[in-house]
């Protein structure tokens, strides 16, 4: 898959749904949700290359468009022309980007607090933006209690329990210099959205959108444009949830994921 080995998991049997998760993280991610959407659907949960256990080359394409072709090649080795597609933060700006550009791979698509217009990145992530500084300061300052902050502060609601274990993981994950140096070469995915936004107005799949409506980076009103933009779009919102509702309300993110992949129109 573009010359980067690929960690998935594959899950359930019945149609076949991709789940693309976001910036920091992984495939566990999605991990609450996966029981309850794996009776219905054969889920695949890769880590994007630069994340999780898949392999972090220096040489691969970081952008929205890199991914998206290593999840069709992913599909391919998978003999599998066609599938749903959902996508959490950064991923849902990779799986919006997959169903512009590659309409004829997507069947229904699902976008949980997207990446997806301008937006003002928290102060760390603006300070790893700056020249010259900005690569120090990820590559070597970016520690535990900053990376911990970072999802305290802008990623979850106020007073959401923080599970550890998956927290640590994601550390781990991420603290070694070839991650560190892929994520910041994937930093442009997830913030710079001069290319992405024109794209939007073209996805023609059945479109989903779920939105937490305390997201303190991502607010509802970024909901309500791409379901504007979206033709056909539905758009649900999650009270008392912030960025990650795969997280911070699984039951009810995947009630609305498997509701809307079980349609047929």
């Amino acid at each position: 898959m573009r010359g980067v080995r690929l960690r998935y998991q594959d899950v359930g049997t019945g149609p076949l749904l991709v789940l693309l998760h976001g910036f920091l993280v992984a495939g566990r991610c999605w991990s609450s949700v996966v029981p309850a959407l794996s009776e219905k659907f054969r889920v695949i949960i890769p880590d994007l290359p630069g994340f999780g256990e898949s392999e972090k080359p220096a040489d691969f394409d970081y952008t929205r468009e890199g991914f998206a072709e290593t999840i069709l090649d992913l599909l391919a080795g998978l003999d599998a022309p066609r599938a749903h597609v959902c996508g959490h933060s950064m991923g849902g700006a990779i799986a919006l980007t997959l169903a512009a550009d590659h309409p004829e791979r997507v069947d229904r698509l699902a976008v949980i607090n997207s990446v997806s217009y301008p937006f003002k990145p928290p102060f760390t992530g603006r300070l790893v933006q700056l020249p010259g500084i900005g690569p120090f300061v990820f590559k070597k300052l970016y520690t535990r209690p900053v990376f911990k902050d970072y999802f305290r502060k802008s990623v979850y609601a106020p007073g959401f329990v923080m599970d550890e274990e998956a927290f640590e993981y994601f550390y781990r994950c991420f603290d070694r210099p070839d991650a560190r140096d892929a994520a910041y070469r994937a930093l442009p995915a997830a913030t710079d959205l001069s290319s992405l936004t024109p794209k939007v107005t073209r996805v023609r799949a059945p479109t989903l959108i779920v939105w937490g409506e305390l997201d303190p980076m991502f607010p509802v009103s970024f909901a309500q444009r791409l379901h504007r933009d979206i033709l056909g779009s539905e758009l649900h919102t999650l009270p008392g949830c912030g960025h990650a509702p795969p997280e911070e309300q699984p039951a009810r993110t995947a009630e609305l994921l498997i509701e809307h992949f079980s349609q047929t129109k």
